[in-house]
C-alpha cells in the first residue's frame, strides 16, 4: 500500500451492510445533497475545494472489497473528479466488484451536487462534508472580500472521530427490539423507466410552515408525516385498501440521542402509520396528526431507540450472521430488507435547520436533500431548511401526481407562499 494511503480497513458500520446487499439499477441507494448558490459555479475552484476538504474527510476516500464473511471499506489512492452534471438525480454509484469512490460532486449552473452512496455516510455525515466543500470554495471565490478572521471550517472534529463506528460504541446486548411490523399499503400507477424518477421540489417559508405546526402543537416533522400519509389516500389509495395502513419510514439521526461526532451511518429508522378506514369526516389532518405525533414521540425517546440499535446489532453479532459466507449473507439481508420495506408506504426524511457561518449567507441561496424512491417506496420526501427557506423534494417512481399534488395545494391553502420547479416540464399542474 503506497504512503498516500492509510494501512488500515473500515468494517462497515450496521446500517451499512445492508446496502451492498439490497443495491442495483431500480434501488441504487444513493441520496443527493446540493447547496444552491447565487452565483455560477466555477469547476476549477470546486474541484480545488473538494481536494481540500477530502483532507479532513479521510474516511470518503474509500473503496468497497469484498470479504469472505463481510464486505469491508479500503482507503484508496483514487481522487474524485468534479464534473458538470449530466446524469439523473441519484443514480448508480456502486457496482459489485468495482472499486471506485462511493460519492460524487457535481455541479450545474449555480448548484454544487454531492451524491452518496448510502454505505459509507449518511444524511447527517454527509452534510458535514458538503458544508466543509462549500466553506473551502467560497474562501477561494472570495478571498478577498470575507472579512477577517475566517471561521473555523465546518466538521472540526478529528478524522478518527469521522471515522468512528458509533453503533458498535453504544451497543449493549441486554435490550432487543423487533423492527418487522404489519405489511402495509403499496402505492399503485404508471411506473417509470427503470432508473427514471420524477422530482417535485417546493420552497415555502420555514417561519411560515414552523407556525402551522405550533398552530397544531407538533414538530414540524409530525405535520408533515401526517399531511403526506392523508394526500396518498386521498389521491393514490383505492378505497378496497382501506383496511391497510398507510406508513411512512422516518429516518431519525441518532446523534441527536447519542453523543458522536461520526460521519458515517449513525442513524435509525421509525415506521409510523395510520389505518384510514376509521378516519373521521370532519378535523380529518387533527386525526391522523394525533395519532402520528403520539407514535413518533414514543419511537424516538432515546430508550426506544438504543433498544432498536441493540436488536440490529444484536443480529449483527450472532455466530450465525458472523460466520455465514457472504454470498448467503446478502440473500439474507435482501430478504429481510424487502419485509421491512413493505411495513411502511413511504418514506419522509427531515435534515433540519442547516447552518453556514454569517460571512457566506450572501453567498448561498439554499440547501436542499433528494432520495431514491424504491421498489416499495415509490414516493419519497426530503426536506431541510437554510435561513427561511425550507425545501420539500419529493422524488417519486410513478407518472402520476396527485398526492404531491394534493400536499402542495393544502398547504397554499393554509397562506403559505409555494413557489414549484420540476423535473418534467409540468410545474403549472401543481397549485
Amino acid at each position: 500500500m503506497s504512503s498516500a494511503r492509510q494501512d488500515t480497513w473500515y468494517q462497515l458500520d450496521n446500517a451499512a451492510n445492508l446496502f451492498p446487499a439490497v443495491s442495483g439499477d431500480k434501488n441504487t441507494n444513493v441520496f443527493r445533497l446540493s447547496c444552491e448558490l447565487r452565483e455560477l459555479v466555477q469547476k476549477d475552484l470546486l474541484q480545488q475545494a473538494v481536494d481540500t476538504a477530502l483532507r479532513s474527510f479521510p474516511y470518503f476516500k474509500v473503496v468497497m472489497r469484498r470479504g469472505l464473511f463481510w464486505h469491508y471499506l479500503e482507503p484508496t489512492d483514487l481522487s474524485p473528479m468534479v464534473e458538470q452534471e449530466h446524469t439523473r438525480p441519484c443514480s448508480r454509484i456502486f457496482y459489485k466488484g468495482v472499486k471506485d469512490l462511493l460519492f460524487r460532486v457535481t455541479y450545474y449552473r449555480k448548484r454544487i451536487n454531492l451524491e452518496v452512496f448510502h454505505a459509507i455516510s449518511d444524511g447527517g455525515g454527509a452534510l458535514e462534508f458538503l458544508k466543509a466543500i462549500v466553506y473551502h470554495y467560497l474562501v477561494l471565490a472570495h478571498k478577498d472580500s470575507l472579512p477577517p478572521p475566517l471561521p473555523a471550517p465546518p466538521g472540526g472534529s478529528t478524522p478518527q472521530q469521522k471515522a468512528e463506528d458509533s453503533f458498535e460504541r453504544y451497543y449493549t446486548p441486554q435490550q432487543k427490539d423487533s423492527v418487522f411490523k404489519q405489511k402495509a399499503y403499496t402505492i399503485g400507477g404508471t411506473l417509470l423507466p427503470s432508473g427514471h424518477i420524477k422530482v417535485i421540489e417546493a420552497r415555502v417559508s420555514t417561519k411560515g410552515l414552523l407556525a402551522l405546526a405550533k398552530q397544531k402543537g407538533v414538530t414540524i416533522t409530525s405535520y408533515l408525516a401526517a399531511l403526506l400519509l392523508l394526500s396518498i389516500y386521498h389521491e393514490l389509495m383505492p378505497r378496497r385498501a382501506l383496511g391497510k395502513t398507510v406508513g411512512v419510514t422516518v429516518p431519525v439521526d441518532l446523534r441527536g440521542h447519542f453523543t458522536s461526532r461520526s460521519t458515517r451511518n449513525f442513524f435509525s429508522v421509525v415506521g409510523v402509520g395510520y389505518r384510514f378506514s376509521q378516519l373521521p369526516e370532519e378535523n380529518q389532518l387533527d386525526a391522523v396528526l394525533a395519532s402520528i405525533s403520539q407514535q413518533l414521540t414514543h419511537h424516538t425517546r432515546s430508550d426506544a431507540l438504543a433498544q432498536r440499535i441493540n436488536y440490529t446489532m444484536g443480529i449483527q453479532k450472532h455466530p450465525a450472521a458472523r460466520f455465514t459466507p457472504l454470498f448467503i449473507k446478502n440473500m439474507v439481508l435482501k430478504a429481510a430488507y424487502q419485509k421491512a420495506e413493505a411495513c411502511t408506504t413511504c418514506a419522509l426524511s427531515n435534515l433540519g435547520r442547516i447552518t453556514m457561518p454569517d460571512c457566506f449567507d450572501p453567498y448561498i441561496d439554499r440547501f436542499t436533500c433528494l432520495l431514491n424512491p424504491t421498489s416499495h417506496h415509490r414516493l419519497k420526501l426530503a426536506v431541510c431548511s437554510y435561513g427561511d427557506q425550507l425545501t420539500l423534494s419529493f422524488s417519486s417512481v410513478i407518472a402520476e401526481t396527485g398526492a404531491q399534488t394534493w400536499f402542495l395545494r393544502y398547504l397554499a391553502e393554509q397562506g403559505l407562499d409555494v413557489v414549484i420547479t420540476c423535473n418534467g416540464g409540468y410545474d403549472h399542474e401543481i397549485l
